[in-house]
């Protein structure tokens, strides 16, 4: 922990880092540091009150939800998602992902509840950013690092306009198939997915200041964010403030990357995961996922061909499960673009968290997540 504080802390007085928690979490103890300052402008504090924008952090919660869902009995893994997600029917693609959108060929199979949870649907981010499929996401469907005005009508029939970038089931897209098991989940459980989620998985857990918006009452305890410079003056600049655009309700919640909350409330999921789908803390005994679920989730689903066309998404080796990268150590877990990074490992009993709010720079992670895992052993 000494080691950890000290990487933290020098990343601070270099002026890369505003702040940050990280909690370690092994054989039923947990241990956290808190350095520096959630806000450069106010000088506020970092505390573990503190509000992050977890980014790609949601994914994990999002399948677990939908493996709710499975548990009970109401959602078939192999079930097409034409079923609640008509819009999306009849599904086109594309001869080859970075050419023409209008070259296509019939689909040879419908998309599946598992091609979502699993990211293989074919519709989401290939690792061609320069290509017209690519374009189009962001153009028609507001993929990218800021909320969506789009409304849930308007995004279903835009992506249903839209080719996949390969076969179902047989290649994996990042991103927007979680988006998409987000709208599935609304239209089967009758609810919006942010009283889904508060209902069978938040509530259960504890997880008290996870949310999908900031209000008033809340914002002098949310982080704002910043990203990186060339500036050896200045290395950090301002891309948005608490005041921002997370302080205002959505257009729809969005399973991909939509929530907010504390480091303690992720570990608190990941405990859950850990606990092989029950969590014992603030409710004894009671039972979020059956065990098989949870292993399956923290399973690799990718063939090598899978993971090799997932290039710099899915670096050194990893795979993906549900929801988050696996890895040959048998640890789960995933990294938010807004800066933050968890993971799960079952054979250690152990989870980490390091919540920042510095944005990444590309997919790989950050010089601070590197030395993170580094320091604790994944």
């Amino acid at each position: 922990m000494d080691d950890l504080t000290e990487m933290l802390q020098d990343s601070v007085d270099a002026g890369t880092l505003p702040g940050a928690v990280a909690l370690l979490h092994r054989d039923g103890r947990t241990e956290a540091v808190v350095v520096g300052v959630q806000d450069l402008e106010t000088g506020t504090p970092m505390s573990r009150r503190t509000l992050f924008h977890w980014d790609s952090l949601g994914k994990p919660l999002t399948a677990v939800l939908a493996l709710t869902f499975v548990a009970e009995g109401s959602l078939d893994l192999d079930g097409p998602i034409e079923r609640w997600l008509p819009e999306l029917s009849a599904p086109r693609v594309l001869k080859d992902p970075s050419g023409p959108l209008s070259h296509t060929v019939p689909a040879d199979r419908l998309v599946t509840v598992h091609d979502l949870l699993s990211l293989r649907g074919g519709l989401g981010f290939t690792t061609d950013f320069d290509s017209p499929f690519t374009a189009a996401l962001v153009a028609q469907l507001q993929e990218g690092p800021s909320p969506r005005t789009l409304d849930r009508d308007s995004f279903l029939q835009a992506a249903g306009q839209l080719p996949l970038a390969h076969q179902p089931g047989q290649g994996w897209t990042y991103n927007t198939g979680s988006t998409l098991l987000g709208m599935l989940l609304e239209r089967l459980g009758d609810r919006p997915l942010d009283e889904l989620m508060a209902r069978r998985l938040l509530d259960p857990l504890g997880m008290t200041d996870t949310m999908w918006w900031v209000p008033d009452s809340e914002l002098h305890r949310f982080a704002s964010r910043y990203g990186a410079t060339e500036d050896a003056h200045e290395k950090l600049a301002l891309i948005d403030p608490a005041d921002g655009e997370h302080a205002r309700p959505p257009s729809f919640p969005d399973g991909a990357g939509g929530m907010i909350g504390t480091a303690d409330d992720w570990l608190a999921f990941g405990q859950m995961l850990l606990g092989g789908g029950a969590y014992r803390r603030s409710s004894p005994g009671r039972e979020i996922l059956p065990n098989a679920l949870v292993t399956s989730m923290m399973s690799d689903q990718l063939t090598a061909a899978q993971r090799r066309q997932a290039g710099f998404f899915l670096e050194g080796g990893e795979g993906w499960g549900f929801g988050g990268s696996v890895r040959a150590d048998g640890s789960y877990g995933w990294s938010g673009g807004a800066g933050t990074t968890a993971r799960v490992d079952p054979r250690r009993g152990s989870a980490n968290v390091l919540f920042t709010q510095v944005a990444l720079d590309s997919p790989g992670g950050s010089p601070a997540f590197t030395a993170f895992e580094e320091l604790t052993g994944g």
